[in-house]
């Protein structure tokens, strides 16, 4: 049986709508190349099977404490108390209260 896999979907259209700049740009991508370094560095992973083509990619993990860390959480209730993380097969995990920290809840 495969683990699950906690995915967040990137969307690359409009990461740079607020630009006004050179130096807006610089910053965006800056960011992104940080940000996505330290995914790789965390051993999340692109799947290979996503629609990038469509300006949708999708990253995934199988470690819940990595999604977690990486900001892959999700909230549906309107308190925003209660975290989810989306597997790749679309089932939504309820996060573990003491698995989040303050930033996460």
């Amino acid at each position: 049986m495969r683990k699950t896999r906690y995915v967040s979907t990137w969307r690359n259209k409009w990461i740079t709508a607020g630009a006004s700049s050179i130096d807006d740009f610089v910053h965006v991508f800056d960011h992104l190349a940080k940000k996505f370094q330290e995914w790789k560095e965390m051993g999340i992973k692109l799947d290979p099977e996503s629609s990038m083509g469509d300006d949708y990619a999708d990253f995934y993990t199988e470690d819940m404490d990595v999604a977690i860390k990486a900001g892959f959480t999700v909230h549906f209730d309107d308190d925003k108390t209660t975290a989810y993380l989306i597997t790749d097969t679309g089932r939504e995990v309820k996060v573990p209260e003491e698995k989040l920290t303050p930033r996460d809840s």
